[in-house]
């Protein structure tokens, strides 16, 4: 019996770190398409590009505030090309999760998150500023 424990107990401790580290991946990779969903939906409803790339900066590190395994804060890459009525701005948010605070053997430093999202501009806001 004593035999079997000493060679199932490591076997039982990594399974749970797996378990430890898949919830934080699963956690952080929700956060961060959440982020990315609002921030696209906040730079929908700008008047210009300028003020779009504000808002979606805003959106997704509001959405991440707090959360200590992003390290640096999110980075937003809001794409306003195809800016105006009928157009679409897509939002791309990176965090680097760390894993530091686990301190489980094997799973040193982090990872690269992305969460992308779409949304198209908003055709009733009030554009009439001359900022297209």
């Amino acid at each position: 019996m004593t035999l079997e424990m000493v060679f199932a107990t490591p076997i039982i401790l990594l399974l749970i770190g797996l378990l430890v580290v898949s919830g934080r991946v699963v956690d952080a990779q929700s956060q961060v398409d959440g982020a990315a969903r609002d921030a696209a939906r906040a730079a929908s409803t700008a008047r210009g590009e300028r003020d779009a790339r504000d808002l979606a900066q805003r959106a997704a590190t509001g959405d991440l505030a707090g959360h200590d395994w992003c390290q640096g804060g999110p980075q937003i890459n809001p794409d306003t090309t195809a800016w105006g009525a009928g157009g679409r701005v897509t939002v791309v948010v990176t965090c680097q999760v760390d894993f530091s605070d686990l301190a489980l053997p094997g799973f040193p430093g982090g990872r690269t998150l992305t969460g992308k999202a779409v949304a198209p501009i908003d055709t009733y806001t009030y554009r009439g500023d001359g900022n297209p």
